[in-house]
């Protein structure tokens, strides 16, 4: 059973902070801009229409409130020694991890709630309906659903060793399930089947029960069942647009399975996570790790190998070397961090990784080859080295100042000669320089891995694909340490990159929502307006424009997709959300700001906007 001890007091250090009334106005903002039901809508929902824009909202919020508030739920307590003394009670591992899981939940959910009755009560006002009775089954469903969110990532907490392990797998989980329909569930269902999800696939009753998995799904599965409206995995009005036929009647449809099953597929989520979570806790070491365990016992067991940096990168970080040349004080805490970070599996493992999804793209369509001879394994890099690369520095470098803060040692780097400029811009190059090595590595072995298959890529364009490289790496470095400085706080760090991560993966949808904002324009990607504009917002990401700077130089149709998606667009009878500016406009830059040279000046705008942001916080702020 859980302590009621620490219960009460995770309950009460949450509740008395600023993280409930955000939480609270960050519901009724996502409320408000809800889409709101309309004639048609209205009259099947009846007494449910006040509580659709609740649905929705809850959603939305709960997710992402929850990774804020539970990150470093457990993490936290093992790097500053707080579980020691927890656990030095009668209370035992698994009672501190449901504990937790209750004290933060109760917590979360009084915003919740109270969020829940104002817009229900706003909308009840101005829809002139209202049922009680679907008011306390939704808060009763809103409750399972918190609480089922706060044991999936605390369970995850409980089995990371490290807050930046905990962070990364906390953001791949939420990303992953809270984008289950729209992009989790295509490509596990492509890679599990080999074959594309659509109308005429095989299998299509299993599909629509595997779109009914995820804890967010299964919650709109149980109240929509609720609301009286078509079972599904979308809101309320979706599924009733879904089903809504001419007539203006419900067409009748029967689910692939008993709604009642949702119940099974939300609670198995947290169930899952807190038994694997807590095993995990078990079995490890109370004191935080920051090295894989087989990379540890490789160190104690061969203590007299040498440091791999110390033979190759002496020249380049060592004292005396080349970046000692430049002017500022930043060169030895760049060094520092250079030497710092390249030891860890974190680094290693993105270049590993840039590296795999290399190799495995390097076999597109026929048409693609043809079109770009020997500079497809280029091609084959453009979206490891945005995605993969592009997070995984952003995982890499997030705690880097608020970490240093957090331990006292951000007070000796101040107590040296070093500028507060000079601090950032070490951790911004040691940290980018660490992470450049083996990515760059990545893409040479690559290249030369392809030799056989598509020929030599051509030196001048490899140079130039590597410049970018190392200049993308350095201003995803500069983003991640500017959050690292301007929020104090490692769980609000993490929850940021979290956000970031997900409106980049959800770009297209939020660039056009934005552009019917500033244009009244309802658009789509399959049927762009004749505005330039549209394309610009659609590039401003940093994790879209290096495509439009890496197709320059490989020399493809500018365009912010992958040179293969590209060309492929450009073959007849192709139909995609995918925009290339010679299709609907006749021209590669229709606009000077579509220029890949303007690309490039704003991807240093990403550099130098958020670390003039952390610089003057960093300055005004007390350095604790």
């Amino acid at each position: 059973m859980p302590s009621t001890s620490v219960t009460r007091t995770e309950c009460r250090r949450y509740l008395r902070g600023k993280t409930p009334w955000i939480v609270g106005l960050c519901f009724i903002l996502f409320s408000r801009l809800a889409v709101q039901p309309g004639l048609s809508e209205l009259q099947i929902l009846g007494g449910a229409a006040p509580l659709v824009s609740a649905q929705i909202a809850t959603t939305v919020v709960v997710p992402f409130a929850v990774a804020v508030i539970g990150f470093r739920a457990i993490t936290r307590e093992r790097e500053s020694g707080t579980a020691r003394l927890i656990l030095g009670t009668k209370t035992t591992r698994p009672q501190l991890v449901l504990s937790v899981v209750l004290g933060r939940g109760t917590a979360l959910l009084a915003p919740i709630i109270g969020g829940t009755l104002l817009a229900v009560s706003y909308d009840a006002l101005q829809y002139g309906q209202f049922a009680p009775l679907l008011l306390l089954g939704f808060l009763a469903l809103v409750t399972i659903y918190v609480y089922a969110w706060m044991g999936v990532i605390v369970g995850l907490s409980a089995a990371s060793s490290s807050t930046t392990r905990a962070v990364i797998l906390g953001t791949i989980v939420t990303l992953a399930l809270t984008l289950w329909n729209d992009v989790t569930l295509a490509v596990l269902w492509q890679l599990i089947t080999g074959t594309t999800p659509g109308p005429q696939m095989d299998h299509q009753t299993a599909f629509q029960i595997a779109g009914w998995l995820s804890p967010l799904s299964a919650f709109q599965v149980l109240t929509n069942w609720l609301l009286g409206v078509p079972v599904g995995p979308g809101n309320a009005i979706a599924q009733i647009s879904n089903f809504l036929t001419e007539t203006g009647e419900l067409a009748t449809t029967s689910p692939p399975v008993s709604a009642w099953w949702g119940f099974g597929f939300l609670l198995s989520w947290p169930m899952l996570s807190l038994l694997g979570g807590i095993t995990v806790f078990q079995r490890s070491d109370l004191a935080a790790r920051s090295q894989l365990k087989i990379l540890r016992t490789l160190q104690r067991v061969s203590p007299s190998l040498p440091r791999v940096e110390s033979r190759l990168f002496t020249r380049l970080t060592g004292n005396g070397g080349l970046i000692d040349a430049l002017p500022g004080s930043w060169q030895p805490l760049a060094r520092r961090e250079f030497q710092r970070l390249i030891r860890t599996p974190l680094v290693w493992g993105v270049g590993i990784l840039v590296f795999v999804a290399g190799i495995l793209s390097l076999s597109p369509a026929i048409y693609v080859q043809d079109a770009l001879g020997s500079r497809v394994p280029l091609a084959a890099l453009q979206r490891p080295l945005t995605f993969i690369g592009g997070i995984g520095v952003l995982f890499g470098t997030f705690r880097s100042v608020n970490h240093e803060r957090d331990t006292g040692a951000i007070r000796f780097t101040a107590g040296t000669a070093i500028s507060r400029m000079g601090t950032l811009i070490g951790f911004t190059l040691g940290r980018a320089g660490a992470f450049a090595v083996p990515i760059v590595g990545g893409i040479v072995l690559t290249c030369l891995l392809a030799v056989p298959q598509h020929g030599i890529v051509p030196l001048g364009i490899l140079v130039g694909f590597l410049v970018f490289a190392v200049f993308f790496v350095t201003v995803i470095a500069g983003i991640g340490v500017s959050i690292s400085t301007i929020f104090q706080s490692q769980a609000i760090a993490g929850f940021t990159i979290l956000v970031f991560v997900g409106v980049q993966i959800a770009w297209f949808t939020v660039s056009n929502t934005i552009y019917s904002l500033i244009t009244g324009v309802s658009v789509n990607g399959l049927n762009p307006p004749g505005d330039p504009l549209y394309l610009f917002l659609r590039w401003i990401p940093p994790l879209r424009l290096p495509n439009v700077v890496t197709n320059a130089i490989i020399e493809v149709p500018n365009s912010a997709a992958p040179a293969s998606s590209v060309i492929q667009e450009l073959q007849p009878n192709q139909f995609s959300n995918i925009v290339v500016p010679r299709l609907p406009y006749g021209s590669d830059v229709p606009a000077w700001f579509l220029h890949p040279s303007v690309a490039l000046g704003q991807l240093l705008l990403w550099l130098l906007i958020p670390l003039g942001v952390a610089l003057w916080v960093y300055r005004t702020r007390n350095i604790d």
